[in-house]
């Protein structure tokens, strides 16, 4: 008798849970897809069908992190233009070599002691500088602070594309590192049809 007891709770437990949620999880989407009645609070309620049941857009981005160090490097080799021409130093030129590196060429000899002092001040925390041969110089961006770079330029992309999703409104999107070398985001937006406005 008493296993037979256990046996009907059982049951009626399962039937109950069963009960549950297909009123909390399937009714809603089937009021919403038939235009049946359903409350707010519970069509609030309804399961949110990813892109293998609801479709949507899957995106995978490219995040160019070799510009944002260009940008920084250019940015130091401007500032040291100018300090160097606030001092009365004229250098024949200033160059970006690569996303981290640039060469100061055509340092006056009379003025080397000066330049690299007033280079000391301007790219000592984040650049090395090499020993100078002929009045040029070249500053590289230290590892660590590449390294951090790189890592802020995926934040902020991973950010603004956040930003861009919610403003389309779309639930539960997933937005993830992406990649081999971590320099790819992928974008999953479920239920969203219009893939021109969604890449936009």
């Amino acid at each position: 008798m008493a296993a037979y007891k256990n046996l009907r709770w059982k049951t009626l437990t399962i039937l109950a849970v069963v009960i549950i949620f297909a009123a909390v999880g399937v009714y809603p989407l089937l009021a919403q897809r038939f235009g049946l009645p359903a409350p707010a609070w519970l069509m609030a309620k309804q399961l949110q069908l990813g892109l293998d049941l609801k479709g949507g857009v899957h995106l995978v981005m490219l995040v160019n992190r070799d510009d944002a160090l260009r940008i920084s490097t250019e940015g130091v080799g401007e500032q040291l233009r100018e300090a160097l021409s606030a001092a009365g130093i004229t250098v024949s030129a200033i160059t970006v070599t690569a996303p981290t590196t640039f060469r100061v060429e055509g340092v006056p000899q009379d003025k080397d002691a000066e330049f690299r002092r007033i280079a000391e001040d301007q790219t000592n925390v984040n650049y090395e500088r090499s020993s100078g041969v002929g009045g040029a110089y070249e500053f590289a961006m230290r590892p660590n602070i590449a390294r951090s770079l790189r890592e802020q330029t995926m934040v902020q992309a991973h950010d603004t594309i956040d930003r861009r999703v919610n403003e389309l409104g779309v639930a539960e999107p997933n937005i993830a590192q992406h990649g081999d070398n971590g320099d790819q985001l992928l974008v999953q937006l479920p239920g969203v049809t219009d893939i021109a406005r969604a890449k936009d």
